[in-house]
């Protein structure tokens, strides 16, 4: 390997001891890292002016920004699987109540002395419909949250998003299976 003739040459050896870690360096004293042997130079810039003509500005870009790796915190996975946990058992809490929805009315007509609860036809669609929608709801929070972990991203809030979706849904399927009670309304409209 030939030596480059325009390279620098390396310092003189220093007969001074380096200083000790802690220690305070002799007045005038510089540290110069060893040069490495196999170090590659970086190309050298082109110079202005080169080329086959100077490029139209439509068709110059920007450089493009050097995104460094994302960083999550340590708590957000164990909290976003936390969440995804707890989410599931409420999730089945959520389903077994919409399923347990007739007897929980009998029940309630059994206190209140209304007779014997009559289910409308359309109370095992609403509530069926209500337990399938609750499972899609928590099925798609843990797959969008498992996606950003595997991705290195922040996925906590996915969990959250889901627990109030699935909520919204349960009170707007529990409110649609009361309001077809004609003797419900008229039992709280007396009240």
């Amino acid at each position: 390997m030939t030596d480059n003739p325009d390279s620098v040459p390396p310092p003189a050896k220093d007969p001074r001891p380096r200083p000790q870690y802690g220690e305070l360096a002799p007045e005038g004293w510089t540290w110069q890292p060893p040069q490495d042997t196999n170090r590659v130079d970086p190309a050298p810039s082109p110079t202005a002016g080169a080329g086959a003509g100077t490029p139209s500005p439509n068709n110059q870009q920007a450089p493009a920004a050097v995104a460094g790796p994302r960083t999550v915190p340590g708590w957000d996975r164990p909290w976003t699987i936390g969440l995804l946990a707890f989410g599931l058992l409420a999730n089945v809490y959520g389903v077994f109540s919409l399923g347990g929805f007739p007897v929980a009315m009998q029940m309630f007509y059994t206190q209140e002395g209304l007779g014997t609860y009559d289910p409308a036809a359309s109370i095992g669609a609403i509530t069926t419909s209500g337990a399938i929608v609750l499972i899609f709801v928590w099925l798609a929070a843990a797959a969008i949250s498992v996606r950003l972990l595997l991705r290195h991203r922040r996925a906590f809030y996915v969990p959250i998003v889901g627990g109030a979706v699935s909520l919204v849904v349960l009170f707007a399927f529990t409110v649609a299976a009361l309001s077809i009670d004609t003797t419900l309304i008229e039992f709280l409209s007396r009240q």
